[in-house]
């Protein structure tokens, strides 16, 4: 009887003991690919705009007889609070900052809140968000059309070899297939095979489309009260843009304009000094810290020659916040009240 080596059985008992892991191993595995294909794919929700998001949470706080939806298309929160008088003396419209709220606690809060208790009705309105076209317009002609040119050559192109192959295809017919002309050639008016939709020529409203349209919605809502005047009051970069409807519009029924710690936003073009300096509206400046740019300001008033352009300095309003806001709100009625009556 022949003898097997040591070895030899030592080297059958190891592959006897690992072929069952690899035929374990070796099992139809579904691939990767398709296991990414099955798996549920749920799509992205649209991200809510920061200004949309804390206007919802002003409506689950505030009394809704406040709450109003201006704007049409571009719908947004205004808080409108009635002059507590028999006989109001007018309309206050407050703009506030980029990135504030209709009720924003400092400055725009205290005084939509404080002067109806002096005769004033308040309408607040809801910023537009600044990112949501950032520098849109700042974009030159020659660079919003340099996509277009790429689309509608690929456009072209795709024609031409449609046409191409319609070509090659009624050439290999017969003469007498019975074709008739209408069927082979398109009408004139009959409109091309890859037309252009709509939608894709029409421009989304700009940031400062949407500010003014903003503005311009709330001045008409103010206007439907007939007040015996209306005031802009801006906060921030609210300021620049009640100064550029008035520059823009030059509504005969606003001639006072209030800003406070005035600020000239990113997308801005035109300076703040020189978009304060030319109105013809009486304006009063109030500001806090900020002692370079309002005299940057003042000294563009003062070549302009302004009709009526006052500066009011105000202490720091995180310095003391209640005393600073009760102050803010004094000091603006003594601005309405040297203001003569209309």
């Amino acid at each position: 009887m022949r003898r097997v080596p040591a070895f030899a059985l030592v080297l059958g008992f190891a592959i006897g003991g690992v072929a069952p892991q690899l035929g374990a191993a070796q099992e139809p595995q579904p691939p990767q690919q398709n296991q990414a294909n099955e798996a549920p794919t749920t799509p992205r929700s649209a991200v809510q705009p920061r200004s949309a998001a804390l206007a919802d949470g002003l409506r689950r706080q505030l009394d809704h007889d406040a709450q109003l939806q201006l704007g049409g298309d571009d719908a947004f929160l205004a808080l409108w609070q009635p002059a507590n008088t028999a006989k109001p003396r007018g309309v206050l419209i407050i703009v506030p900052s980029e990135g504030e709220t209709a009720d924003w606690p400092s400055v725009v809060a205290p005084l939509r809140r404080a002067l109806p208790e002096h005769g004033w009705h308040t309408l607040s309105l809801t910023p537009t968000d600044a990112m949501t076209d950032p520098l849109a317009h700042l974009t030159t002609p020659a660079q919003a059309s340099t996509p277009a040119p790429a689309e509608d050559a690929v456009e072209a192109d795709a024609a031409g070899a449609d046409a191409d192959a319609d070509a090659e295809q009624a050439s290999a017919q017969p003469a007498g297939a019975g074709y008739l002309p209408e069927q082979t050639a398109p009408a004139d008016d009959e409109p091309s095979a890859a037309p252009t939709p709509p939608e894709q020529d029409a421009t989304p409203a700009s940031h400062v489309d949407r500010m003014q349209a903003r503005l311009a919605a709330a001045v008409e809502h103010a206007r439907s009260a007939k007040p015996a005047e209306i005031v802009l009051v801006g906060h921030g970069t609210g300021a620049y843009w009640a100064s550029q409807y008035l520059a823009q519009m030059q509504p005969k029924d606003i001639r006072q304009l209030i800003v406070i710690d005035p600020q000239r936003p990113a997308s801005a073009e035109q300076s703040l000094e020189d978009l304060l300096s030319a109105l013809p509206t009486a304006v009063g400046d109030f500001h806090t810290d900020e002692r370079s740019a309002a005299l940057q300001r003042r000294n563009a008033a003062r070549r302009a020659d302004h009709p009526d352009y006052h500066q009011v300095a105000l202490p720091a309003l995180a310095a003391d916040r209640y005393g600073a806001q009760e102050q803010l709100v004094r000091r603006v009625r003594g601005w309405l009240d040297r203001q003569p009556p209309r």
